[in-house]
């Protein structure tokens, strides 16, 4: 079911109610209300990255449950109206936090004045609990009992226990992580969170929606009440979050798209795994439905600062053979362990906060035995074309100090000369995460090269123009040239040596653009486009280019 039309699009909300009082677009999620009520588990916490609409999901069941006032007229029409949980609609108190807009220095306060205006609302001050009372009169900010002394108060108000929504519960301790606040923030959390849900007979249920499935050891050690549905193998809410294939289509449908617009629209937003399962970007594709443009709607997170943190050569690496069309084994964890992002990392630590965080998708190995862990190696790729647009931003603010003089490249390629300059004072201003040992041996040598193959690649992976993905180690010719990249207005091939002394940095770019000749790399490619060949050299930072 959907509501409103692809010209009634509101970007600018996540209210349930104003959404369908002004008639705007909305895709029917409320499955997700009978997911959660119908599940005998007393606490949910759901993990998805951004953009899948968790805010608007948690509103809408805001909506449905809250007796502070009578919205039923909402969900007319919609799936929930006829549900076997419709009898709970209007019945409950319902009392909803929003994390993600809390200040590391103002955080207690905040919590704790919501909480006293939730009380005041339902309560006769005269009638509080002792506790509560002086929990409100001497405004006790750093008493962690706050859920429990609402839903206490309020049962003894009403006779009715209560529904705890947090949103975004992981965005206040992730954008911390480095700073000296975070382990008061995790400390106070972890004892506001077990006191509110572990237990708690005034409580009926909780749902707790955040990015990240951080560690037990940060956070949720004391809840043994708590069932996690995230990316790896959630089964309830699949199709809760993000659009499905069948919902995108009668959106396309209703929009009038034709098959090629549709089958970019998927290239685009498509690709993220849930449980196996690929969904749609839903902000990404609306967005599209009320532009008509696409564009990388991605934008920058406290996450990419902590990917930046993280980087290694060889992570780096990885990173560009995503970038440029692999499939690549890595081991992932079903959670982010943060003490071990403050520390030094281990792969599966990093590479679970990418999929996690919706930069990165994961599938099963089919090669793989049906038992395996999921901290198994598990096959990673670039989702969609968005998200390889939101790397190539990366890789250029993160890898180059002067991503500006990156994005010029190409601009002389008819003068072989500055060209070549271009590129030697690109190399200048080379990756901050690689630290070149100078070469002792041949094996050495050609390990380096590789590695200046690496950096070569992502720098030209970075751009959103060529016409295919930069590709290496390819035969042509007589041999195998290091890395080819088609653009619309030529070709280049690029062929790179490693050097063991300074002094060897000329014959050596000469000697790489000779065998680029003597080779014939290029032999098959289209004569009447332009080819250019690019022999380089390096030794440590240094860097010598010849071209023709």
């Amino acid at each position: 079911m959907i509501l409103g039309t692809t010209k009634t699009i509101d970007l600018s909300t996540s209210s349930f109610e104003r959404i369908v009082t002004d008639g705007s677009l909305y895709v029917d999620k409320t499955h997700m209300i009978e997911h959660f009520l119908r599940d005998s588990s007393a606490v949910h916490l759901i993990t998805r990255h951004r953009r899948l609409g968790k805010t608007l999901n948690m509103d809408t069941l805001r909506c449905f449950l809250t007796d502070a006032a009578d919205y039923r007229h909402l969900f007319k029409g919609l799936y929930i109206e006829s549900s076997p949980v419709w009898e709970k609609a209007n019945s409950a108190p319902v009392f909803y936090f929003d994390f993600k807009g809390l200040e590391p220095q103002r955080y207690k306060k905040h919590i704790f004045f919501q909480i006293a205006e939730y009380i005041v609302s339902y309560c006769d001050k005269e009638n509080l609990p002792m506790a509560v009372a002086d929990y409100l009169h001497n405004k006790d900010f750093d008493n962690p009992n706050g859920l429990l002394y609402l839903t206490e108060s309020v049962y003894k108000a009403t006779g009715k226990r209560s529904y705890i929504l947090i949103d975004e519960y992981d965005k206040l301790l992730m954008d911390s992580y480095k700073s000296d606040k975070y382990e008061e923030i995790r400390d106070f959390e972890t004892l506001f969170f077990s006191a509110g849900v572990k237990g708690n007979h005034y409580l009926q249920k909780a749902l707790i929606t955040g990015v990240m499935r951080i560690s037990k050891e940060s956070l949720f050690s004391g809840l043994n009440n708590i069932k996690v549905f995230d990316m790896f193998d959630d089964e309830l809410y699949t199709n809760d979050y993000g659009f499905t294939e069948s919902e995108v289509a009668e959106l396309c449908d209703m929009a009038g798209l034709d098959t090629p617009t549709r089958a970019t629209l998927k290239a685009w937003y498509n690709g993220i795994m849930v449980n196996g399962t690929p969904i749609y970007n839903t902000y990404s594709t609306v967005s599209f439905l009320d532009s008509g443009k696409f564009q990388c709607h991605w934008t920058r997170s406290g996450v990419m600062d902590t990917i930046a943190d993280l980087l290694t050569e060889e992570r780096m690496e990885t990173l560009t053979r995503l970038l440029d069309g692999e499939q690549i084994e890595e081991p992932v964890e079903r959670r982010v362990s943060v003490l071990g992002l403050m520390q030094k990392p281990q792969n599966s630590d990093f590479y679970s906060l990418l999929v996690q965080a919706g930069y990165l998708a994961m599938q099963k190995n089919p090669e793989h035995s049906e038992t395996a862990y999921i901290d198994d190696f598990m096959l990673l790729s670039v989702p969609n074309k968005e998200l390889a647009i939101a790397w190539q931003q990366f890789i250029l603010k993160h890898a180059f100090t002067e991503p500006a003089a990156v994005l010029n490249i190409f601009r002389n390629h008819k003068n072989p000369k500055k060209f070549a300059e271009d590129l030697e004072k690109i190399f200048d201003d080379r990756m901050s995460v690689y630290d070149f040992e100078k070469p002792q041996d041949r094996e050495k040598q050609k390990i380096l090269e590789r590695t200046y193959q690496q950096l070569m690649l992502v720098l030209l992976c970075a751009y959103g123009d060529s016409e295919k993905h930069p590709i290496s180690n390819r035969e042509s010719g007589d041999g195998r040239y290091d890395i080819l990249v088609e653009r619309r207005e030529a070709y280049y091939i690029f062929e790179l040596k490693s050097c063991d002394k300074a002094e060897q940095l000329e014959n050596a770019a000469q000697q790489a653009l000779q065998q680029i000749n003597s080779k014939r790399y290029g032999a098959e490619l289209d004569s009447e486009k332009l080819l250019i060949k690019i022999g380089m050299a390096f030794y440590g930072k240094q860097c010598r280019v010849v071209c023709e």
